[in-house]
């Protein structure tokens, strides 16, 4: 078997002169449930543990892939195999080194089929990962093998060309068996138990007040670590709090606004230094058809023909795109330098016209519904009331519709959207890695959604994971979204900005268009 073998060099920058007090507070939204690497799904859970832990790979200043753990990794000819050189000065914040049995022993516990992992698919990358998630094979069988302790094999299903982006993505950080087993539902909770690799540990979990994390001693680039400590805030308190708190400087980061605070007057003035950046994140309907009378798709092509999505971007004033397909600009198609969404084109208008209104009750009509003070009220589930009260507005004013917003935060929301609870439910997604299938992957694998969404979505998500020509794979993925959207069981509204605020004297912190944020080089300047 022929390799191509990638060695990368890192070298040291110059040593910053920083001020002595280097702790950071960051305040994330309330909620955090888990900080298990193979479990964990909330954006506020991702921002902490990718400081808590390191893969095989890391992302550099430029949000680039580089060297993490593996100082090295030779590919096979054919894609399908990897070979992984650890570091041998790479150790857990107890002192224990970072061993290739600590990855296999993570990866498979990913997958393992009685955990019931919600970003399982995330691992299905692997050589019979899927089968063995699906109780068809046995866990040995798995593409994942320790050679020896700082040697790992890695055999994928197909061939995988953004593979390495995938290794970023948390299910893939090791987790050591001997702390996992000791507490298995809560070590990651425990500071006197649990360990990590990256360059933070965990202190303290105060529940619902803040976790705090604390420089890794034993971490093998602790030389380009300048904080002493993160205070994550996770208090249950209003968000006017935390702004004002911000405005204080008792706050150094964060991304949690109050809701009459207006994000682009802020951005413009510079006074508070707030910025937005574009991420890739859709910002959507699902309608559940499982529920009369939306199983009844002129009943969905009517609900989504009466969004007036121009005014809820207006109103969010960041100058967002209105979104004509699921996956956002900014994914690559087959074609180098080519773009998904460009290739596949639209399927959803972007303009709203009175048209929109006389087709909506048009379809209503035939699906039984002339008299639309009948139609049953509507029930919207969301996080918060933002975008949803111009949802609300639009199926009120045009189609004259009654409709009741049920807003609940993190914890309930989720419970409700997973036992599919919901006739409308407002959400968002934002990529982990650059591929359409992680936009398209995800909704597929979402148990929230199982029987909502039209079966032949799942066929095609599920084929093109098997064809490794990618120019057929992505024809296929643009197949598969226009199946999704012409049966308006998901209806992309637009495609969002990311904002966030960070103090001015907060230096070399790494944040990606993706759901990371890193602090590992970020130091204080005063």
């Amino acid at each position: 078997m022929i390799f191509i073998t990638f060695v990368i060099i890192l070298t040291s920058g110059c040593r910053q002169e920083v001020n002595t007090d280097q702790n950071l507070v960051v305040a994330v939204q309330h909620g955090v449930i888990s900080l298990d690497p193979a479990f964990l799904r909330l954006l506020n859970e991702q921002y902490i543990a990718c400081n808590l832990w390191e893969g095989l790979v890391r992302k550099n200043l430029d949000g680039l892939i580089e060297p993490g753990i593996a100082e090295s990794w030779d590919v096979s000819e054919d894609g399908l195999e990897y070979i992984f050189k650890l570091r041998k000065n790479a150790f857990w914040s107890d002192g224990k080194p970072v061993t290739a049995y600590d990855f296999e022993y993570a990866w498979k516990r990913a997958l393992d089929p009685s955990k019931e992992s919600a970003v399982v698919f995330m691992m299905y990358f692997l050589k019979n990962g899927e089968a063995y998630n699906k109780n068809e094979c046995q866990k040995d069988d798995v593409g994942v093998k320790a050679i020896d302790e700082y040697t790992l094999k890695v055999t994928l299903e197909n061939p995988t060309p953004y593979f390495l982006e995938i290794l970023n993505y948390h299910t893939y950080y090791p987790v050591r068996q001997d702390i996992v087993e000791k507490d298995p539902d809560s070590w990651f909770r425990k500071p006197y138990l649990m360990v990590s690799n990256g360059p933070f540990c965990l202190e303290e979990w105060k529940e619902n007040k803040q976790i705090k994390t604390i420089k890794n001693p034993y971490y093998w680039d602790k030389d380009r670590v300048k904080l002493n400590s993160i205070r994550y805030l996770i208090e249950r308190i209003d968000d006017e709090e935390i702004w004002t708190r911000y405005k204080n400087k008792k706050i150094d980061f964060g991304y949690v606004f109050p809701p009459e605070i207006d994000i682009a007057a802020e951005i413009a003035s510079k006074e508070n230094n707030v910025l937005a950046d574009d991420c890739l994140t859709t910002y959507y309907l699902c309608i559940n058809s499982k529920n009369k009378p939306f199983d009844d798709i002129r009943v969905r092509q009517a609900l989504e023909l009466a969004i007036n999505k121009n005014r809820i971007v207006e109103e969010g004033k960041m100058n967002e795109p209105i979104a004509t397909g699921f996956v956002p600009y900014g994914i690559p198609d087959a074609e180098p330098g080519s773009d998904f969404r460009l290739v596949g084109g639209d399927y959803l208008s972007k303009e709203f016209t009175e048209q929109n209104i006389i087709k909506a009750k048009e379809l209503l009509k035939e699906a039984g519904y002339e008299d639309l003070s009948k139609f049953p009220t509507i029930v919207i589930l969301t996080r918060s009331t933002d975008r949803a009260k111009y949802i609300e507005e639009s199926w009120e004013k045009n189609l004259g519709i009654n409709v009741e917003i049920e807003v609940f935060k993190d914890v309930l929301f989720a419970q409700k959207k997973d036992n599919q609870e919901f006739d409308v439910l407002i959400n968002s997604w934002i990529a982990d890695f650059l591929d359409p299938i992680n936009f398209l992957g995800f909704l597929a694998s979402e148990k929230s959604f199982k029987g909502i969404l039209p079966s032949e979505y799942y066929n095609l998500v599920n084929s093109s994971t098997k064809i490794a020509d990618n120019r057929l794979r992505m024809e296929i993925l643009h197949k598969a979204e226009k199946t999704l959207l012409d049966s308006y069981t998901v209806i992309p509204l637009f495609y969002e900005k990311d904002a966030y605020y960070v103090q001015p004297y907060v230096k070399n912190y790494i944040k990606t268009p993706l759901a990371e944020i890193y602090f590992r080089e970020a130091y204080i300047e005063k």
